[in-house]
């Protein structure tokens, strides 16, 4: 068969045999890299003009629709797809050299974008290596020794510092140029400010406190559990870590609670970002709901289409699967070690960088108890914490 490449549609078709949406087409007729294509990339050459035809099937029964689409390309960009040649040939046609000088401006605007991309990743790359490869992690954190490093890692500093191994350090970097590329798409769609939320049971004025904010654009965009986790210092000092071991999305303020002091943070992480939004907190009930608000969301209103099901037993339920499924995860992994010792009890410690948390659990005992966290001294300190409960039953 060979590769192919995919052709986006501006609009999705209805496919006749089983009514689902159709959103893309596969084709041979470019270079065959497995690349996606969506109107106004480049596909060729700029003196390629050509119309394909393809016959279409459908994404979601893989069965032929019993129609063709016809994809036009001209001057080595994809102008979009027809139902009919006829169409095609107006598509081709109406290519003038105005509308073609805008494109190639948007093109090269891409292009300038992916190359600062590629000199992230190399600089990233090359800092990874020299973090590790050169130990530079291990080295005693006296002042001069932490200012040197600051300065000769700056760009990638909360990428490295802090982290338990590559794993997590390539985690962090990945998760934060997919924030700011998500900022970037709702910024060009003509987002200006941004709905956020949280679910814990917050008290006006608390002194010590931490709270998970929730955006569901980005959370969705981003495969995020949650968006932002704004911090006071006063609950960062007591938990023996350090701002500057924090991951990017991390933010730590001196103020007591209130919903005006986080969005007040998170605007400003945005405006440090070069990013103009504005920022509105919403109750969790008026929220679209993403991670584990809109698993919970969905399981309510499964168990309200039949038996009834308090929604204590839910939350509860939905507890017991989650600490079972990472009990489950952290067993398999290879690189499980024992790294915590309190009172008597080991706690083991692995990275899960597709939900970008670090997971340990009790080791030697009969029942799963998970703890978890974003650094090494979270999860030691919810390790304590776990044996303190498990003793006391």
């Amino acid at each position: 068969m060979g590769m192919f490449d995919t052709v986006y549609f501006d609009k999705a078709c209805t496919c006749p045999v089983c009514q689902g949406k159709i959103h893309s087409v596969q084709v041979k007729a470019f270079e065959n890299m497995l690349e996606d294509y969506q109107v106004k990339d480049c596909v060729g050459h700029a003196e390629e003009i050509k119309i394909v035809k393809e016959e279409l099937f459908c994404d979601n029964c893989s069965k032929f629709t019993g129609k063709s689409v016809y994809i036009v390309a001209g001057r080595g960009i994809l102008l979009g797809t027809a139902e009919t040649l006829e169409e095609a040939k107006k598509l081709l046609n109406d290519l003038n050299q105005e509308k073609l000088v805008l494109w190639y401006h948007d093109l090269y605007q891409r292009y300038i974008s992916e190359r600062r991309d590629k000199e992230s990743y190399e600089g990233f790359l090359e800092d990874l290596r020299e973090w590790y490869g050169e130990r530079v992690h291990e080295r005693p954190e006296t002042d001069t020794e932490i200012k040197r490093q600051r300065l000769q890692f700056i760009w990638n500093w909360r990428h490295l510092k802090g982290a338990l191994n590559p794993v997590e350090s390539v985690e962090r970097f990945l998760t934060h140029h997919k924030m700011i590329d998500a900022l970037d798409e709702l910024w060009k769609e003509g987002h200006e400010i941004l709905d956020i939320y949280y679910a814990e049971e917050m008290s006006q004025g608390e002194e010590s406190w931490s709270v998970d904010v929730y955006q569901d654009e980005l959370n969705e965009r981003c495969g995020l559990n949650w968006t932002w986790t704004v911090i006071s210092k006063k609950e960062l000092e007591q938990d023996g870590e350090k701002e500057e071991e924090l991951p990017e999305w991390e933010i730590v303020v001196e103020e007591p609670f209130s919903e005006e002091v986080v969005c007040k943070a998170i605007e400003k992480w945005l405006r440090n970002w070069r990013y103009e939004f504005s920022v509105r907190m919403v109750e969790l009930e008026q929220a679209r709901g993403s991670g584990l608000i809109k698993e919970l969301r969905e399981r309510k209103e499964e168990s309200e289409k039949g038996e009834l099901i308090p929604m204590e037993r839910l939350e509860r339920e939905l507890e017991e699967e989650e600490i079972k499924s990472s009990a489950e995860f952290i067993d398999v992994r290879g690189d499980k070690r024992k790294v915590f010792y309190y009172e008597g009890f080991y706690g083991s410690l692995v990275a899960d960088v597709e939900s970008d948390r670090l997971l340990g659990k009790i080791e030697g005992i009969d029942e799963d108890v998970v703890y978890e966290g974003r650094t090494v001294r979270e999860c030691e300190q919810r390790f304590r914490e776990a044996v303190s409960r498990y003793k006391k039953r």
